[in-house]
């Protein structure tokens, strides 16, 4: 299907109000089904060949291949480049009693990585596409679920989520967020930050690591805190550990929990770094309830670095937020990792550690390490990669799925 075709098809029935399992089918091209049948979740819109029967933006169909052979049901949405998501390759109804059955299997895989615990209660119920639910995440903080919807058939089943959310964990507030993304004006839904049941209240307490934070649902980034970095904060406290009295710089701090790592692991000076001046009273907020030296600092992170005492910190990490959201930004934002990456050398002391990461999924692993590599060359500086991290096992994703792996971490030892 070409993006004009999708783009008529889906002005000419319109957006559904309703949710339903139609009874159209969606049939592939020749050719097209095999990464279906190996367990990739998507079908992109050059891959459908022809919608048999009714299907209104927003309904499930079924997916054929192109000899009629069954593949799954998934949530249609000709809007989109993307235009069948898959919910299940069994056929059955999408109805309430299905997405409390995928809450419990995902909770279920929770438990068994051991979360939450008696000193994690913050963490990833639902991964989307990982947990068979594309377009949902549902974020834990102690006694509250923040749901993050960004496919229109979803939004549409919003009550049946939030009831299969409530029958899995009995949480005290459920709260809807829109993520601060565009995904739900090209799906054709509108998304906002609010209460959707429970007691209202923007500060939800939290542990991670029994490390004490509070989560901001509705006035935070993403879903209140950036859960999908919890493996390399834990892992930056234990470096931080091995180099008593080491000098530690946390840029893009937000919440501090690199930062505050480090401090309660025995560094000698955090300082971390925000732009954000909502950020920056987090972090001290944080700090002084888990009783540890943090220094906060308000200030872009490219200046900060520019003025920067040259070879001052034993441990740097840089965790910035996506620089390529579409590919005709990729050119930029190499530029820019680059350059990022070349300043926070040149603050690393001889045998430092630096911790740099990238959460643009249009930027790949293979394309980070060369960007390093040139920032080294910038920076004079001579570097290798001991340690490679990403999220943790309550971000799962189906096998190859390659869209889905788009956080990567470095950890580099500098020269």
């Amino acid at each position: 299907m070409s993006r004009k075709r999708a783009t008529n098809l889906a002005s000419s029935t319109g957006v559904s109000g309703q949710a339903r399992d139609s009874s159209g089918r969606v049939v592939l091209c020749r050719g097209k089904a095999r990464p279906l049948w190996f367990g990739h979740p998507w079908v992109y819109a050059n891959a459908v060949e022809r919608v048999d029967g009714e299907a209104a933006p927003g309904d499930i169909v079924s997916l054929v291949d192109h000899d009629g052979r069954f593949i799954g049901r998934g949530i249609f949405n000709p809007r989109s480049q993307i235009p069948v998501r898959l919910l299940t390759h069994k056929d059955e109804s999408i109805d309430a009693a299905f997405f409390v059955a995928r809450l419990r299997e995902a909770q279920a895989l929770r438990t068994r990585l051991g979360l939450p615990s008696s000193r994690t209660t913050a963490y990833r119920l639902v991964n989307s596409e990982g947990d068979g639910l594309p377009g949902l995440v549902v974020d834990v903080f102690a006694d509250a679920a923040v749901v993050q919807i960004t496919t229109l058939g979803l939004a549409l089943r919003r009550d049946a989520i939030f009831d299969a959310v409530e029958a899995t964990l009995s949480p005290r507030t459920i709260y809807e967020v829109a993520g601060g993304s565009s995904y739900a004006e090209l799906e054709g839904f509108v998304a906002q930050n609010r209460v959707v049941r429970g007691d209202p209240g923007n500060l939800v307490p939290c542990l991670e690591d029994g490390l004490r934070f509070e989560a901001e649902p509705l006035a935070g980034q993403k879903t209140g805190m950036f859960l999908d970095q919890r493996q390399s904060r834990i892992r930056v406290g234990q470096l931080a550990g091995a180099g008593k009295g080491l000098r530690m710089l946390d840029c893009y701090a937000y919440a501090g929990g690199f930062g505050l790592q480090a401090a309660r692991a025995g560094a000698s000076e955090v300082t971390a770094v925000d732009s954000s001046p909502r950020a920056v009273a987090r972090i001290e907020a944080h700090a002084a309830a888990n009783g540890v030296p943090v220094r906060a600092v308000e200030a872009d992170a490219f200046r900060f670095l520019e003025t920067a005492t040259p070879v001052s910190y034993d441990l740097v990490v840089i965790d910035p937020p996506k620089f390529a959201r579409a590919r005709k930004d990729i050119e930029a934002a190499t530029k820019g990792y680059e350059r990022l990456n070349a300043l926070a050398l040149t603050v690393c002391a001889p045998g430092a550690l630096l911790v740099t990461c990238s959460c643009s999924q249009n930027v790949g692993a293979q394309d980070f390490e060369r960007i390093l590599a040139a920032a080294a060359k910038q920076a004079q500086r001579e570097v290798r990669i001991v340690e490679q991290g990403g999220p943790g096992g309550d971000h799962p994703l189906p096998p190859a799925f390659t869209e889905g792996q788009y956080l990567k971490v470095l950890f580099v030892y500098v020269s």
